[in-house]
Order: structure tokens, then sequence, then C-alpha cells
């Protein structure tokens, strides 16, 4: 009976210990949005939500300011999220959006407009998602490591090119198109659709999901995919 004891109690404190070390994640809560609209009759950016900007603004026929360079903030402190960004419509190469830390920018992408999400959890590290969703969809997941360093944890791009041959929606028959992730405890969950030209409307009902559970030893999200 004692044997039994002790081997539940130690079965109880392995339990604790895991859970402490497992991250938990909030549901991801849209903050802002920037970008260039597709076909917009613009002449700079759209830059809504952000704490702070001090962009070039640019004042649109519609009465709507637009900002064609400089850098915006997206929340408070530290584990804010910033934005550098160049809008120039005579020379799109020089076009992008650089999103990381205040002075650790990560990831680069081009000027075409992106919803921001953040992704609290009881870790303290910053998480955000960049979604683009226009026919096409793209979907970036980046925060901070527990040393502060920046870092692209998710890139849809790449998943594309391992799960579907780099097939993205929509015109190429089975290209996949991204929903905007959802959480559950340690996991986030991003449900794909595709793109047929034999089913009406082209989009099918969701096909399956990526789960991304967090590792704490590694630091980094592992990928498994569920086909319903």
């Amino acid at each position: 009976m004692k044997k039994i004891f002790v081997l539940g109690v130690m079965l109880s404190l392995l339990f604790v210990a895991q859970s402490a070390f497992a991250m938990t994640f909030q549901q991801p809560v849209k903050i802002g949005r920037i970008g260039f609209p597709v076909q917009a009759p613009y002449h700079g950016l759209i830059i809504d939500g952000a704490n702070y900007n001090d962009g070039t603004p640019y004042r649109e026929k519609s009465n709507k300011t637009t900002y064609t360079k400089g850098t915006a903030r997206f929340g408070e402190g530290t584990n804010a999220l910033w934005c550098r960004y160049n809008f120039e419509r005579k020379n799109s190469a020089d076009c992008f959006i650089k999103f990381g830390g205040a002075n650790d920018f990560v990831l680069t992408q081009y000027i075409a407009d992106k919803e921001i999400f953040r992704i609290d959890n009881d870790a303290g590290v910053a998480l955000y998602a960049s979604y683009h969703i226009y026919c096409v969809t793209d979907l970036k997941i980046l925060g901070t490591r527990k040393d502060g360093k920046w870092v692209v944890y998710i890139d849809s791009k790449k998943i594309s090119d391992k799960y579907f041959g780099g097939k993205d929606s929509y015109k190429l028959d089975g290209g996949v198109l991204y929903e905007v992730p959802t959480c559950a405890g340690d996991t986030l969950i991003v449900q794909y659709r595709r793109w047929h030209w034999s089913t009406n409307g082209g989009i099918s009902e969701p096909e399956g999901e990526f789960r991304f559970k967090w590792d704490d030893k590694a630091q980094w999200f592992g990928v498994e995919q569920i086909v319903y």
C-alpha cells in the first residue's frame, strides 16, 4: 500500500512538473493591419491599430490617410511588434514591410495587406501572427525566444512546399489556403482548405489541420498534419 502511495505521489509531481514547463496559449486577438490592399487606388499603405507610427502621411482623395515610409509599432513594452515599411510606387522592388523587435527585424515581406494578431501566453514571450488573404493566403508566426531574440517560427510557404508540393491557391488545382490560427493549450491549430476546379466556387470545406505543439526543450514548434 505504501509503495502504491509513493508511486502516486511521484506521478503527481511529474505531472505538475510537466505542466509547469508547458506553455499555454490564449486565442489570437486581432490588433491591427498594415499593407497595401490589392488593387487599391492608394498612394501609400494602410496602417490601423498601431500604438506608434512615424510614417510620412499621404492624404488620399477619399480623405483616408495612408503612409509611404516609416516605422510603426503594435503594442507596448519590450514585447511589442515593430514594423519598418517602405512604399515606392515607381519601383516595386523597393517596397517592403519588415517585422520584428525594435532593432531586430527578422521577417521581410512584400507590402500586400496583412492582418496582425497577438497570441498571449503564460510564458511572457512575444508571439504574433501576420496573415494575408486574397485568393491566396500567407501566414507567418514570429516572436521571441527565451533570450529575447526574435525568430520566425512558422511560415505557411514552407508548409506548402513540404506537404502540398508548393501549390498555394488559387488557380492551381489542389492549392492550399490557410485559416487564422486557433489555440488549444500548448498547441497552435491551423485549418486548411483546398482549391478544386471540380468544386462549385472552387474552395473546399476544411480538409485538415496542422497542429504546432510547443516543445519547451527545443524552444520551437513541432508540426503534425491531421487530414479530415
